[in-house]
């Protein structure tokens, strides 16, 4: 089910009727449950093969199926976009039920034919090669994601599965005692590797989780919450401690160091150490078992470490996810607001509609244009800027924005820029490079809220961040803009008024705002040198810096527009004269070769240089 549900997720198909369709089609198909008279039985292990390629072929197929025209029920229409979706699934859902339950008892007759060859090879192994073929198809198997002690038993004959390691020491006992310690791929040794990982703070998160589960041998959590499935970098240790275990215990066994006093079936959800008491009722048995969690544990460590370094995990995770999910998100408020909108025009619908379709097939990202010094052309930041990654590839910019402000939904929209910013300022931050990063959140947003969740993602970048509000927050209520903004500081989070110049600026604001940065719109700009406009330009410039403010220029495209920001001791400059808007990718490479240096000191005496020499 969580298979289904993740990926049905990735798929954008409905992420509750996917899983209930695999659901129904795997128990109608595999024999995973039975009814006998008035008996209802569940036979765990009946299925096993098919638990990842029924989601599979179900979700892709409901995928494929959905995105077609001609099964649609209802097409754009005044109903709820909620109501429309699920209308439409009915005839895809039908169609994918229909093939699985004509497909799969095909499917099934060459299993088992496949199966019942494999239990008819009885092959000759010793010990040793029982062990390690057992070791190993298990935790390959798991490591798809497939309950792999199960899919073996199945797969095999009991004499490969059911055999005497040692006199008066049962394979079962063997494994569950000595070997899979802490469960599946000897959790318990990954466990300390977590706790002892520095800055690893999802894997000692999943690690705190999973220690009372491993205390019973349940591995899962670990597994598939770390992951270990899927995971190449944790790959290698997962198979090689419980080989290295066996052949170590096997070892302390036959050499008479460990041996065995209770020869019968201990469960195998026996607590470590207390398991190794009662079939050895030694020390030595409980000393064998951790010294094996330590090895495990340094060997898991650079691995794990490994994982940490290069594998998407925790909070960038679950930003990756809203990247692709923001339609899913949108659809859901949609439907909360639809009452409330049903009886505007028609036309507010479907450009709803048009905005969810949009997301659900793009992606969202955030591009960042460089902020310049125009004086030595250093790169001193970065407005981080909102864009839509289309299906086709192409980038287009943020132009549903409007259509969501009008159903309250730009919420969705905000929380993904800061989570992102936060992710991307890590990335920075990890190469030693700390710039200053701007960025735009609707004025709603902000004052209701929105600056607790600004303050939980950046106080840890202090005097990197900036918030850029509108003019009309002031206007609109300045005691709470003003509360807000102070918060704000107190958290070393900087604050600026974007856009000023546009609309009805107010004057008799400026000397009351506490903001430490005015952006000067590109409407400000002097069109074709006008002496007039020049005038204005410099003469507002020169106001709002005595007034105490910083001031960036946006929109500078031209070489005489570069000169007339020089001669208003503009601080810093925004403009495709300069760069245009990039992946985070690129502005890492182009801060790391054209930006400040990372000295205080250095900076300032470089900014006061540069203007002097202006002058």
């Amino acid at each position: 089910m969580s298979f289904s549900y993740y990926l049905s997720k990735n798929l954008k198909v409905h992420t509750i009727a996917s899983p209930i369709l695999v659901f129904t089609c795997f128990t109608a198909t595999t024999g995973y449950i039975t009814i006998s008279g008035n008996e209802l039985a569940i036979n765990h292990r009946m299925g096993a093969l098919y638990s990842l390629l029924m989601p599979v072929v179900c979700c892709y197929f409901l995928s494929y199926l959905e995105r077609l025209k001609v099964f649609r029920l209802v097409g754009v229409s005044s109903i709820s976009l909620f109501l429309r979706k699920h209308l439409n699934l009915i005839l895809p859902y039908l169609i994918v039920t229909s093939i699985v339950l004509l497909l799969f008892p095909y499917i099934d007759l060459v299993a088992e034919a496949s199966v019942e060859t494999l239990r008819s090879l009885n092959p000759h192994w010793n010990v040793f090669e029982k062990l390690s073929m057992q070791l190993l198809i298990a935790h390959l198997l798991w490591f798809i994601g497939v309950h792999g002690d199960n899919t073996y038993h199945i797969l095999v004959s009991s004499e490969l599965t059911s055999y005497y390691v040692l006199p008066d020491l049962i394979s079962y006992n063997f494994f569950t005692g000595f070997v899979i310690l802490g469960g599946t791929g000897c959790i318990w040794g990954l466990i300390v590797a977590a706790i002892f990982l520095k800055k690893g703070q999802h894997e000692k998160r999943i690690a705190a989780i999973s220690s009372p589960l491993a205390l019973f041998n349940i591995s899962e959590v670990m597994i598939y919450a770390l992951p270990i499935v899927f995971n190449p970098y944790i790959l290698l240790p997962f198979l090689l401690c419980p080989l290295i275990n066996a052949s170590i215990a096997y070892f302390a066994f036959y050499s008479g160091f460990v041996s065995i006093q209770y020869v019968q079936e201990i469960p195998w959800f026996t607590p470590i150490f207390i398991n190794a008491w009662l079939l050895t009722e030694s020390f030595r048995g409980i000393l064998l078992q951790l010294f094996l969690v330590l090895l495990n544990a340094l060997i898991y460590f650079p691995f794990l470490k490994a994982n940490r370094d290069n594998n998407l995990s925790g909070k960038a995770l679950d930003v990756l996810m809203k990247r692709y999910t923001a339609g899913r998100l949108i659809e859901e408020g949609a439907e909360g607001s639809y009452s409330a909108t049903q009886r505007k025009e028609q036309i507010n619908a479907h450009s709803l509609k048009e905005v969810t379709e949009a997301l659900n097939q793009g992606a969202l990202t955030l591009f960042y244009q460089p902020k310049i010094n125009p004086y030595n052309k250093q790169v001193v930041g970065f407005e981080a800027l909102l864009r839509l990654t289309n299906k086709d590839g192409t980038i287009s910019g943020p132009w549903f924005l409007e259509t969501l402000e009008q159903h309250n939904l730009l919420h969705i929209i905000d929380n993904y820029v800061i989570d992102q910013l936060e992710i991307d300022l890590e990335q920075f931050s990890k190469l030693g490079l700390h710039p200053k990063i701007s960025f735009n959140i609707s004025p709603k947003n902000l004052l209701t809220g929105g600056y607790r969740r600004i303050i939980k993602a950046f106080a840890k970048f202090p005097g990197q961040v900036e918030v850029e509000l509108l003019e009309s927050s002031y206007i609109e209520d300045f005691n709470k803009t003003v509360s807000v903004v102070d918060s704000l500081k107190k958290n070393k989070i900087d604050c600026a008024m974007d856009d000023f110049g546009t609309g009805y600026s107010c004057l008799s604001v400026l000397s009351k705002l506490n903001i430490s940065t005015i952006k000067l719109d590109r409407s400000l700009l002097p069109e074709q040198l006008n002496s007039k406009s020049i005038s204005l330009y410099t003469n507002l410039s020169e106001m709002i810096s005595k007034l105490g403010f910083k001031l960036v220029a946006e929109g500078v495209e031209t070489a005489d527009e570069e000169q007339v920001v020089k001669q208003s001791h503009i601080d810093c400059v925004q403009g495709f004269l300069y760069f245009k808007a990039m992946p985070v990718e690129e502005a890492i490479y182009l801060y790391m070769t054209k930006g400040l240096s990372e000295n205080p000191a250095t900076q300032k005496t470089a900014a006061d240089n540069d203007h002097a020499t202006s002058t």
